[in-house]
């Protein structure tokens, strides 16, 4: 399982460390680190097996080798926020056992408060959101509301951010601003093409058909998204035009879709995908053309 750290992580750290908080930093540290273990542990316990964790400002990204269901992915979600939660109480409790201790660990409470009861927020990519994309049956419209609720919140916190420079100034609050944003704008977008091609938005009791759509290797994978729905499974068979006449150049099926939507390559050119595949199977991209035709 491999770790990694959000840039915005970095923010956090230097400001906290900058501003005399390096205590703030470690707790903050030992209570992201507490919040992931409760993902790890409920994913695990559910048969799924982590394979990258992403440090952020205020929680982790977890990586999962399969997509989980909706019931395993509400409780992976939320069980990272009971985590944190029952370490805060648990911390309340030594202070009523151990009143000496309250100085060195108000900070550890402070920390797991925040980010228990922040990522409960329906903001994408917080937990609170990935609970209520799980359950939800519309999922492109929950992304949407959460979308803007995500922007809603950021705006919220910069004003919080402004304010506090008449006071006491909180950097803390202008990295949790952006870390909000960069998820509701950027996060998303990759989620919203996933989830339209998710086999549990396909309503199969209604019956699902088979299409096959001719589309252009110079056309954006994102022209994809046109023409898929909960109603069919389709497969496009990306063409070259020459002389006016169509010439196969590869297929792509939601599956290649979906990997190539949560790549974030939304932008590129299905002629572009289908020869970093082809090259990655050690195939040059005009013979597997010649091939296909």
């Amino acid at each position: 399982m491999r770790l990694k750290l959000h840039p915005l992580f970095f923010a956090l750290a230097l400001v906290l460390v900058l501003t005399g908080q390096a205590l703030a930093f470690l707790c903050t540290l030992a209570a992201v680190a507490l919040h992931e273990a409760g993902h790890a542990a409920a994913a695990r316990m559910r048969g799924y097996i982590p394979r990258e964790i992403t440090l952020m400002p205020f929680g982790a990204a977890m990586g999962l080798e399969d997509r989980p269901d909706a019931r395993t992915g509400a409780i992976v979600a939320a069980a990272g926020p009971a985590a944190s939660l029952l370490a805060a109480l648990v911390t309340a409790g030594v202070w009523w056992l151990f009143p000496a201790v309250y100085p060195y660990t108000r900070a550890f409470m402070h920390a797991n408060l925040v980010i228990g009861l922040f990522n409960l927020l329906p903001v994408y990519p917080l937990d609170g959101s990935l609970i209520v994309l799980s359950r939800a049956k519309r999922k492109l419209l929950a992304l949407r509301v959460m979308r803007g609720m995500g922007i809603a919140v950021s705006a919220a916190l910069l004003a919080l951010f402004v304010l506090s420079l008449f006071y006491s100034a909180s950097f803390t609050l202008c990295v949790a601003a952006v870390f909000v944003f960069y998820g509701a704008t950027v996060g998303t977008a990759g989620e919203m093409y996933a989830s339209v091609l998710d086999a549990g938005s396909k309503n199969y009791s209604a019956g699902v058909t088979r299409k096959r759509v001719l589309i252009s290797s110079s056309a954006p994978v994102a022209r994809c998204f046109r023409h898929v729905d909960g109603r069919s499974v389709t497969v496009f068979t990306v063409v070259d035009g020459e002389n006016g006449k169509p010439i196969p150049a590869g297929e792509i099926d939601e599956a290649r879709l979906r990997s190539i939507a949560a790549g974030g390559k939304l932008s590129r050119t299905l002629g572009d995908c289908l020869s970093e595949e082809k090259e990655g199977r050690g195939v040059s991209p005009a013979r597997g053309a010649r091939g296909a035709s």
